[in-house]
Formats: C-alpha cells, sequence, structure tokens
C-alpha cells in the first residue's frame, strides 16, 4: 500500500491549549505508548507551569502529531569531537538551546507502520521546530536545538537522516546503545549548519 506524501500546507498547527484539550484524547501510538501517555497525562499541566510548550499538528481536524519543545543548554564537554567547533568558539561550558522534549506522530501517520496512510509528518514536525529555533535564536539566542532521542524506536537514527549529531563521540555512543539501561542518547542540531 502506498503512503500519501503529507504536505505542510495539509497541517493546521496549534499550541494546546484548555479549549483544545479534547483533541488529544484519540491519539494513538503504539509504537511509543510513552509519548502517548505524556501527551495525555502530562502536556497540559507543563505547559501551564510554563515548563513547556505542546504543539498539536492536524490533519483534515484530526490529531496527527505533536511536539513539546522547551529551553535547553547543550554542555561542551572538553574533547568531545562533535563540540568542538563550538568550544574553540565559546568561552562558555555551554550554549543555548532550544530541546525537542518530546516529539510523536500517530500510528495512522507513522511511516515505520506499514498499515500508516501517510508519510512525511515527522519532516515537516521538524521544520516548523527549526522554524521556532530561528526565531528564538533573534531573540534571545539560541544555536542548537536538542533531544533525546529514543532507542527502542529507532529515533536516533532518524534524527541523524535529518542533520543531528550525538553529543559525545562515537565510542561512548556506541557504548550507550549497547546498554540496555540507557533508553536515550543525546543529541544536537546546528542552526546555523557551519557544524555537520
Amino acid at each position: 500500500m502506498s503512503k500519501k506524501q503529507l504536505r505542510q500546507e495539509d497541517l493546521e498547527v496549534q499550541k494546546l491549549t484548555k479549549d483544545n484539550l479534547h483533541l488529544i484524547v484519540g491519539f494513538v501510538s503504539s509504537v511509543c505508548v510513552e509519548l502517548e501517555a505524556f501527551l495525555k497525562e502530562n502536556a497540559w499541566n507543563e505547559s501551564c507551569l510554563d515548563f513547556s510548550k505542546t504543539y498539536l499538528f492536524l490533519h483534515k481536524g484530526t490529531l496527527a502529531g505533536y511536539a513539546t519543545l522547551l529551553t535547553d543548554k547543550q554542555t561542551l564537554a572538553n574533547g568531545t569531537e562533535p563540540l568542538l567547533p563550538f568550544q574553540e568558539k565559546a568561552e562558555y561550558s555551554s550554549i543555548p538551546a532550544l530541546k525537542i522534549g518530546r516529539l510523536c506522530v500517530a500510528d495512522n501517520y507513522n511511516s515505520q507502520l506499514q498499515a500508516s496512510q501517510y508519510s512525511g509528518l515527522g519532516k515537516i514536525i521538524f521544520a516548523s521546530i527549526l522554524d521556532h529555533a530561528q526565531d528564538l535564536k533573534t531573540k534571545v539566542g539560541c544555536r542548537v536545538i536538542t533531544t533525546h532521542a529514543k532507542k527502542a524506536t529507532g529515533a536516533h537514527i532518524w534524527y541523524k537522516k535529518l542533520g543531528f549529531l550525538y553529543s559525545h563521540n562515537d565510542e561512548k555512543v556506541k557504548e550507550s546503545l549497547a546498554k540496555e539501561n540507557v533508553d536515550a542518547v543525546p543529541m544536537f542540531y546546528d542552526i546555523n549548519r557551519i557544524i555537520k
């Protein structure tokens, strides 16, 4: 079955509010039940506390996916190869970041699943997040987008395809991916695309 490629104009983006909370009830992600549970149980409370903000991506009135964003910092650990270009330029031990706290698509929009009807939603969500970061960097300073990519879902592989780099050297990344008690790996994306 061929999947329909979504376009940005096919979607409506809304910040999660009291008025659209009803939209999250029918959201289902069998790929990452934990992210489905966060949306239904914690996203609104975190938004009210100004800990994070969640954005809903609607397709024909149906909640197709969401992203939760918050501020962060990328630590510049000494000797971490991917971050050396920043270490050479910055006088600080970290640089300002926008963090993707959560990013999830509903089953019908998850191209990993054979039965899904649509593809391309994750890239559209990331493009929206990149727009947020570009806007943020003009107001307060923001150089990278960070995330802790889930191992079990293969999210770290997807983020790598988008241009994210691991925040640690290859050896430490391999070690983290091999450990059973580590469920996510830290990654970053250079908004200015100087680091590749």
